[in-house]
């Protein structure tokens, strides 16, 4: 019964990250610090990616699949093309005026991009016409 309530422990203490677990002072359990570094030039774009990176425990950049970054107050996504891991990008609610980052991301097949209209028009075409449904935006858009 002790070793099932020991092991319980630990499962529930390992989703807990930057910390060493020991036993009669000898570390059973290390976890380190996520170590990416995000390069891109919005700093609110940054803090979004970083703190991502370390919620899903993703050591490779190129290991996310899934951003969620709404209304986080981003205006340039600029660098975001280093992720080409992405699928699925989340940025409505922000203050974006150019997307042709996500026009690099190879494997992209969803982004919300509502609430956000001051994108040129051409970017949002040519976005839908790469990624088709999977595409949602305001009906306003700059031409």
């Amino acid at each position: 019964m002790k070793l099932i309530f020991t092991a319980f422990c630990l499962s529930l203490l390992s989703s807990c990250a930057d910390y060493e677990y020991t036993l009669n002072d000898r570390p059973i359990l290390v976890r380190k610090p996520v170590s990416v570094e995000v390069t891109v030039i919005d700093p609110n774009l940054s803090l979004c990616l970083t703190e991502t990176l370390k919620i899903q425990n993703h050591t490779n950049i190129g290991d996310l699949e899934i951003l969620d970054c709404s209304f986080a107050g981003i205006k340039t996504l600029d660098g975001l093309e280093q992720f080409q891991g992405l699928m699925r990008v989340k940025l409505n609610g922000n203050k974006l005026s150019d997307i042709g980052a996500l026009l690099s991301l190879g494997v992209l097949s969803v982004a919300d991009l509502d609430n956000n209209d001051n994108i040129p028009c051409e970017q949002l075409a040519a976005l839908e016409g790469y990624i088709g449904k999977g595409l949602t935006h305001s009906r306003e858009c700059r031409s």
